[in-house]
């Protein structure tokens, strides 16, 4: 079997840090965050922290922003984000405002009667 000339990884894998690294090896976040929930500022970001976190914070000081349009503006996958803003959370840089539960949704009934009106009126 002849020997490749190409190198068994190039440059630009080793540029970005691996999503391991980021997360410090941790697979689950430690808040229950879903794509909704709203992560804003309060505290001051401790030294030695990631870029994504430092740019995750700066654009929840601007005003509260999603968990999944956070993922979206730095360019992390979501669970990936979901950690990351979670350790965020421990550490009181960010707070999170509880999801909509399912008590507090809009009667399914209403929802379809107002639907069927709306139509009825086309």
């Amino acid at each position: 079997m002849a020997a490749s000339s190409a190198p068994a990884w190039t440059v630009e894998d080793t540029e970005a840090p691996s999503l391991y690294v980021l997360t410090g090896g941790q697979t689950r976040p430690t808040h229950t965050l879903q794509v909704q929930t709203l992560l804003w500022a309060e505290g001051e970001l401790p030294a030695g922290q990631p870029p994504e976190a430092e740019q995750a914070v700066a654009l929840c000081r601007e005003k509260p922003l999603g968990v999944a349009e956070i993922g979206a503006r730095i360019g992390l996958p979501f669970q990936i984000t979901r950690i990351l803003m979670s350790r965020l959370i421990d550490i009181g840089a960010l707070s999170a405002m509880a999801s909509t539960g399912p008590t507090d949704l809009p009667d399914v009934a209403l929802l379809k009667a107002v639907r069927d009106g709306l139509l009825n009126t086309l």
